[in-house]
Formats: structure tokens, sequence, C-alpha cells
């Protein structure tokens, strides 16, 4: 579980539970729900009706994708994707304007899609060992961010200079450069 999470845990006292300890619950009445470790490859669609969740952990799953679902959960500002198989960034996430925290290590996709730009409160992005390769203009109106992982990805001296500089206030963690890059 990330800092965040646990700090979210911490604050509020509301445990993470399972699927199978939530999916009979009242929907209206879970707010945190882990699938980490499940092994799926799909999400199950009664999830679409836990539209009062707060935080939801799908990390080290198969995913390929994300339901168009996902993107309807308004009530999210934690999620955990990392150690996934996905290899395009899921655009459901950026229907997810409320977010704080999102975690998406470990997968495969080079790109970030535009449309990033909606997640206005994002405080918190963990891509690290991700092989983003360039970030789209849209990423550097994510005004409330405050930390960055990109540790696990090789960047030349000069792309990291370069972010830094668009990114004025943010901790952004990175590897040593790398002069093979250049």
């Amino acid at each position: 579980m990330s800092w965040f999470a646990n700090a979210l845990h911490a604050q509020e006292q509301f445990p993470f539970l399972s699927w199978d300890q939530a999916k009979d619950a009242s929907p209206d009445t879970i707010f945190y729900i882990s699938f980490s470790k499940s092994k799926l490859s799909s999400l199950p669609a009664d999830l679409a009706k836990f539209k009062y969740l707060k935080a939801l952990d799908l990390s080290k799953n198969q995913l390929e994708e994300l339901p168009d679902y996902v993107g309807g959960l308004d009530s999210l500002i934690y999620l955990d994707i990392s150690r996934n198989n996905l290899s395009i960034f899921p655009v459901e996430i950026c229907r997810l304007t409320g977010l704080k925290s999102l975690i998406v290590n470990r997968n495969e996709f080079e790109e970030l899609p535009d449309c990033i730009r909606y997640l206005s409160a994002l405080e918190q992005l963990d891509l690290w060992s991700t092989p983003i390769r360039t970030f789209p203009a849209g990423f550097m109106e994510l005004k409330n961010l405050k930390k960055l992982d990109l540790q696990g990805n090789r960047y030349s001296p000069t792309f990291q200079r370069q972010l830094k500089e668009k990114l004025p206030g943010v901790t952004i963690l990175l590897d040593p450069p790398c002069d093979c890059m250049e």
C-alpha cells in the first residue's frame, strides 16, 4: 500500500475490503476495495455499483484494459493499477477528476494521453518503471501535482532538466541521467 493509501486509511478508519467481503454489501457503505494479487484479467461488472468508492487497489493482476465504468467511479481519490499488463494508458481514468493519487507503475505503456489534463486534483503520480518517453502538453496543466515518480526509467540529462523546468515545485524522483540517451 502506498504512503497515500496508508494516510487515507488512517485518516478515515475504513478498512480495505476484498471483493468477497464487499460484493454482497450495500454499495453505498463500501469505500475501499482491494483486488490486489487476485490474478484478474477483467473486473467484475458489479463493481460499477460502488459509486462511493474512495480507493480502489487493482495492483498485481493481469489486466490489459479497464472497463468503461471505472471512469464513472466519481468518488475515487486513490487508484492503484500497478503491475498489470497495460500496454495503453486507460483513458477511462481521465474522467476521474477528483483523483489525488494514481499508481500505474510497472506497466508497459510509453505514452500518456493528453486527456490526463482533466485529472486536475492529482497530487501524486507513480510511473516508476513504466517506460514513458514523452509527456503531452496537457500533463503540464496538472497544477496540484506534488510528486512524480519516474524512477526505473532512463532519461537524458537534457530531458530531465527540461522536465524539472516545466514542473517547478513538483518533487520528481528520477534515476541518474543517462548520457547514452542524448
